[in-house]
């Protein structure tokens, strides 16, 4: 006997409701498309914070002064005045390269700006960096528990 094919329906299972029952009109299908949908997050898991934070650690350990928003950049190589530097040394391009792997997937920009987004949102318990208003700039913090954060970051790519 065939215990896949049941002729009659099963009792004890509910009828399966319409998947988008609550938009049957084509002008509530519209509304809803229309409807803006709030992009940033609220949550971080603890691999998208170490993410986050490798990404800003390679950052502080490559290229100082550029902002945040520059690690997408660094990553894929499209912007040519990271990789024109006359002064990378052996270590900061192991350190480049293993990064590069380690965070290939946020070469894109608006996945990496969503993180940041995120990132600037947690308590700040929470940052081992600290991000301006305008993520022009951002910074190591000095005091806590995150040094050892940082630590195990060096460890990782080196």
């Amino acid at each position: 006997m065939n215990t896949f094919f049941r002729p009659t329906p099963n009792r004890a299972v509910s009828p399966s409701a319409p998947l988008f029952s609550a938009l049957n009109t084509p002008d509530q299908w519209t509304a809803a498309a229309i409807e803006p949908r709030s992009s940033k997050r609220t949550t971080l898991s603890a691999g998208q914070l170490l993410d986050i934070e490798l990404g800003l650690f390679l950052l502080s350990q490559l290229v100082p002064a550029a902002s945040p928003d520059d690690l997408p950049n660094l990553l894929s190589g499209s912007n040519s005045s990271f990789l024109d530097r006359p002064t990378w040394t052996p270590k900061q391009l192991k350190i480049l390269n293993r990064g590069r792997a380690i965070l290939s997937h946020i070469q894109q920009h608006t996945v990496w700006s969503s993180l940041l987004d995120a990132y600037t949102t947690i308590p700040d318990r929470l940052q081992a960096y600290d991000i301006s208003a305008d993520r022009s700039r951002f910074c190591e913090k000095t005091v806590g528990f995150f040094r050892n954060r940082i630590f195990t970051l060096k460890q990782m790519v080196s």
